[in-house]
């Protein structure tokens, strides 16, 4: 039997990026690495890391500053995953993508002490659950230590599932994560079991000192991601069926993995740029604009002026912010009515609920 897969269902991205950088100042990273205006920067009153104490962020995207007796150790920019999905939002407004960005990042006295790289996989190729057990009965050829099971995620519902398992030692320069991200998300947000999209994994290869820093190199000069899944893919581990002979390495390839493996050929690295919500927005703004927002309001108040209103009055509003205005109103009017049709069900569930009483 011929098995079709198509490509579109497995996509990656860059999922984590941390660089050091030396001999700059923090207008000179937002501005010129980062390619940020100075001025969007905010004051970071988030936790630091080690050796790093918060600098400046813009929501996600973070840059960090030595502390201690770190001083020569230069400044760190934090990119996570939610970090990653903003950035890109910038990377497209100055026409360039993650490949472009790294070979400007290299211009400067740089290292990088972690990189990850996510695939999603939207199809489910295989199931994790499947992956432990053939771990578990000596299926799995590889040279890291595998088979760590993280247990399940709790769901909104008081239950928990989804399985997780690991490739590797956290300290190595290359650790690998396999795991169901639809119930990872369920988790994050929330959901009950039937909200779940179990049509979806996520396969986490992450990069760390030297391995991150060969990494890097590899996208700037290539210009794609599948050679470097593969070749990390082929060279870390591989899952057999029991054949014959006692050399594992000799056993065939498993069939639900060879066919992962070869639309990994075809992979491609995509930017999914996050949008803001008209909630994220508003909680962005009572953040890191409120406050002088109220300086300048309570000023107008004492003196008579009104410099709060003619600096709203006189903001300019483009093509986007127009579209983004209707788009939160649209969005607002769609949820009402969803509330408004959730109470008319409700409404009619009681009322035959009643009936059904009176009988």
């Amino acid at each position: 039997m011929q098995h079709v897969k198509s490509p579109e269902y497995l996509t990656a991205c860059i999922d984590w990026c941390q660089i050091t950088v030396k001999n700059v100042t923090p207008d000179i990273i937002a501005e010129d690495i980062l390619g940020i205006p100075y001025e969007l920067m905010r004051t970071d009153l988030r936790g630091g890391i080690r050796g790093y104490k918060p600098l400046m962020c813009l929501d996600d995207i973070r840059v960090f500053e030595p502390s201690g007796g770190n001083a020569d150790n230069g400044y760190q920019i934090l990119m996570a995953g939610s970090g990653c999905r903003g950035f890109e939002k910038f990377l497209e407004a100055q026409g360039i993508d993650w490949y472009g960005f790294f070979q400007r990042v290299l211009k400067y006295k740089v290292n990088f002490p972690r990189i990850d790289l996510a695939i999603d996989d939207r199809k489910t190729y295989f199931k994790i659950s499947t992956l432990l057990r053939m771990v578990e009965k000596g299926l799995c050829v590889s040279r890291m230590k595998v088979g760590q099971n993280h247990g399940s995620f709790e769901l909104g519902d008081g239950t928990t599932g989804g399985k997780t398992i690991d490739f590797g030692s956290r300290s190595s320069e290359l650790f690998l994560t396999f795991y169901e991200k639809g119930y990872e998300q369920a988790s994050k947000f929330g959901l009950e079991r039937d909200k779940i999209d179990k049509k979806w994994n996520r396969y986490e290869l992450k990069f760390r000192q030297e391995r991150a820093v060969n990494l890097v190199y590899e996208l700037v000069k290539r210009r794609e991601v599948f050679t470097v899944a593969m070749e990390v893919l082929n060279e870390t581990l591989r899952f057999v069926t029991k054949g014959g002979g006692n050399r594992k390495s000799r056993w065939p390839t498993w069939e639900p993995w060879k066919w992962f493996m070869k639309d990994v050929s075809k992979l491609k690295l995509y930017m999914k740029p996050k949008e803001k919500t008209f909630p994220e927005l508003c909680h962005w703004l009572s953040v890191y604009v409120a406050p002088s927002l109220k300086i300048v309001r309570e000023v107008d108040r004492n003196l008579g002026t009104d410099n709060l209103e003619t600096i709203i009055e006189g903001a300019n509003l483009d093509k986007k912010h127009h579209f983004m205005i209707q788009k939160f109103i649209d969005e607002d009017k769609i949820s009402r009515l969803e509330t408004n049709q959730l109470l008319l069900d409700l409404e009619r569930v009681n009322e035959s609920r009643h009936c059904e009483a009176d009988r």
